[in-house]
C-alpha cells in the first residue's frame, strides 16, 4: 500500500505543452482525498516550481536541485541541504575551464537561487549568454577564484557537444560526484548541446525523498515514483515501485519496476489509477499520513 506518490515534473507531470492535464489534475486530487499525498521531487529551482505547486495544491515539502534542497512549504525554509563544499567546487570548476566547458553555478534560495556566471572560453561563452537572456534578474558574474567562496551552491550545470562532455563528466564521476545528464538542449547548435547538472556526492533524488520519507515517518518501501529521466533512476530503484513514463528514454525503461503511457497521454494518471486508487478501491482501506508542522 503506498502512502506517498512523488512524481517528477517535465516530461512526467506537465504535458509536452507544460500543462498538467484535467485528468491528471483530477487523479493526484482522488489520491488525496483517500489519504495518499503527493509530492515534487526535479532538478528545477524552488522558484519555478512553485506556481506547480500552487496549481496542483502540494502541501509536503518540495524535493528541488536534484535532491540537493528539501524545502518546507508549510514554514518556508529549508529542511535539508546539499551545498557544495570548497573542494567540490574547485574540482568542477578546474575541470570546466580546463576542458573549455559552459559553466554556470545554482545558488540556494537564501541568495535568491541566483545564477553565478564566470568567463569561459570558445562558443560555450556565446551559448550561455543566450540561455540567460530572459533571466537578467538572477545572474552575477563572479570571477573564477570568487566562486570557491561561495557557501550556498546547489548545482553546477556544465554544457558542451556530448562527446565533449561526457569524457569530463566521467572523471567527475570517478571522484564521487553526482551527475545526471540532460540533452540535447533545445539551444541552436551545431553539434547539439548537451548539459550536466552536477551536485555534492550521495546527492539524488531519493535522498531527498528520503529526507521526506523520514518525516512523514514512512519508509521508500512505501513510495510510487513516477519519471522519466536519468535524474529520476536513483528514486525509482529506492521506491517501493519506480514507473517509468511512456517517452522515457529506453535505459530509463529497463531499470523501472513498470511502464505507462507518455506525458501526452495522461501517463501519471495512468499510474495513480493503477497503482494507488484501483488497489485502494479493492481493499477497501485509507491510509493516513500524519501531516507535516
Amino acid at each position: 500500500m503506498f502512502r506517498l506518490i512523488v512524481l517528477d515534473i517535465d516530461g512526467t507531470l506537465l504535458d509536452p505543452s507544460d500543462i498538467v492535464t484535467p485528468v491528471v489534475h483530477d487523479a493526484i486530487g482522488q489520491a488525496r482525498a483517500l489519504g495518499v499525498e503527493v509530492a515534487l521531487a526535479t532538478g528545477r529551482r524552488l522558484r519555478s516550481t512553485r506556481p506547480i505547486v500552487d496549481e496542483v495544491g502540494i502541501a509536503l515539502p518540495l524535493v528541488v536541485h536534484n535532491g540537493a534542497l528539501v524545502w518546507d512549504t508549510e514554514h518556508d525554509w529549508p529542511l535539508h541541504e546539499a551545498a557544495f563544499d570548497r573542494p567540490g567546487l574547485e574540482t568542477v570548476i578546474e575541470a570546466a575551464l580546463e576542458h573549455e566547458l559552459g559553466l554556470l553555478l545554482i545558488r540556494g534560495p537564501q541568495s535568491g537561487e541566483r545564477i553565478v556566471l564566470t568567463e569561459v572560453p570558445g562558443q560555450a561563452a556565446t551559448l550561455l549568454e543566450a540561455a540567460i537572456a530572459t533571466r537578467p534578474g538572477d545572474v552575477e558574474r563572479l570571477p573564477p577564484h570568487a566562486l570557491l567562496d561561495l557557501p550556498d551552491v546547489l548545482t553546477i550545470d556544465l554544457f558542451a557537444p556530448e562527446e565533449r562532455l561526457r569524457p569530463v563528466t566521467a572523471k567527475l564521476a570517478q571522484r564521487g560526484l553526482s551527475l545526471f545528464h540532460t540533452g540535447p538542449l533545445a539551444w541552436e547548435a551545431s553539434p547539439p548541446l548537451w548539459a550536466a547538472n552536477v551536485h555534492m556526492p550521495g546527492t539524488t533524488k531519493a535522498s531527498g525523498v528520503a529526507v521526506l520519507a523520514d518525516q512523514l515517518g514512512i519508509t521508500l518501501g512505501e513510495v510510487l515514483a513516477v519519471g522519466d529521466g536519468e535524474n529520476d533512476l536513483p528514486l525509482l530503484e529506492a521506491a517501493g515501485l519506480g514507473v517509468a513514463m511512456g517517452n522515457a528514454a529506453p535505459h530509463v525503461k529497463a531499470r523501472a519496476d513498470a511502464v505507462v503511457s507518455g506525458h501526452d497521454e495522461d501517463g501519471v494518471a495512468e499510474a495513480i489509477e493503477r497503482f494507488v486508487l484501483q488497489p485502494l478501491r479493492e481493499s477497501g482501506l485509507s491510509p493516513s499520513l500524519r501531516r507535516l508542522g
